[in-house]
């Protein structure tokens, strides 16, 4: 889950909706784009090949899954950016690994 690993920009913790709470394991806990581009070097290390994101798009209140899609037309702000999700995804190639997308 994107949202539990690693928190690289925690100015996109509460951009929708609410739900942020690191001490409720129920609640979203900040993991994004940024972050995952981080520990990429740690991934690699682990020997793994691929990364498989959560889905992408909008989610509703506190769905740090990222199953519960509003609209598929838009990113969720509380992952990061468009130009973020391209980097981690650039950055992962270059490592050598692949990235998996969760639509």
């Amino acid at each position: 889950l994107t949202d539990r690993f690693a928190d690289g920009d925690p100015r996109n913790n509460e951009l929708f909706d609410g739900g942020f709470d690191v001490r409720d394991m129920t609640f979203r806990h900040g993991g994004d784009f940024v972050g995952l581009r981080q520990k990429l070097h740690y991934i690699k290390g682990l020997g793994c090949q691929a990364i498989w994101i959560s889905p992408v798009f909008q989610n509703g209140y506190n769905s740090y899954h990222q199953y519960s899609q509003l609209d598929f037309t838009l990113l969720d702000r509380r992952l990061g950016t468009l130009e973020e999700l391209r980097d981690l995804t650039t950055a992962a190639h270059n490592l050598g690994c692949t990235s998996l997308w969760m639509l």
